[in-house]
Formats: structure tokens, C-alpha cells, sequence
């Protein structure tokens, strides 16, 4: 026995396909944002890591010819 379907159903049902829709673009930006963040975070971190790295190697290879120097 088939049950004819109300005329709003099928409104109801294209308000739910575009909720879904609109909800994975809504995700898709979201977790765009945080991937960049993060990707910007970890570049930002290895930048200083980097840098200051090459500073201490700087200051420790001057420091030592200083001493060998007054010695």
C-alpha cells in the first residue's frame, strides 16, 4: 500500500539537502582555516628554531675563539 506524500514533504526535503549542503561548506572552511593556522604556526615555530639555532652555533664557535685567543 503506497502512501501519497503531503506537498510540504517534499519542501522539507530540500531543506534538509541544503542544510547538509551548506553544512559541509561551513565545515570545509572551518577545517581550511585550522589546517593554515596550524601550517602558519608550525612554520612560524621552525623559523625561531632555525634562527636561534644559527645564533647559538654563532655564539658558541665566537666564544670559543675568544678564549683560545686570551689564552
Amino acid at each position: 500500500m503506497m502512501v501519497p506524500k503531503k506537498k510540504g514533504g517534499a519542501v522539507m526535503s530540500l531543506l534538509k539537502i541544503g542544510a547538509v549542503v551548506v553544512g559541509g561548506i561551513v565545515v570545509f572552511f572551518v577545517l581550511d582555516a585550522v589546517v593554515h593556522l596550524l601550517i602558519g604556526l608550525i612554520a612560524a615555530i621552525a623559523f625561531v628554531a632555525i634562527v636561534g639555532g644559527g645564533g647559538y652555533v654563532a655564539y658558541k664557535l665566537l666564544g670559543g675563539r675568544r678564549r683560545r685567543e686570551l689564552r
